[in-house]
C-alpha cells in the first residue's frame, strides 16, 4: 500500500519578509481606506447627526 502522507506541494519559498509585493499592496490598500474614512468623517462628522 502506497504511503499517502504526504507534504502539500506549495508555491516558491519566500525569502525574509522585509520587502515583498503582497505586503505593499496590503499597506497601501488600509492606508488609502484609512485615508477615504478620515476624509468621509471630515465631511459628515458622526456627532452632527441632529
Amino acid at each position: 500500500m502506497p504511503d499517502t502522507m504526504y507534504r502539500p506541494v506549495a508555491g516558491p519559498d519566500e525569502g525574509p519578509a522585509r520587502f515583498n509585493r503582497r505586503r505593499l499592496i496590503r499597506v497601501i490598500a488600509i492606508l488609502t481606506i484609512g485615508i477615504i474614512l478620515v476624509l468621509a468623517i471630515w465631511q459628515d462628522p458622526l456627532y452632527a447627526r441632529a
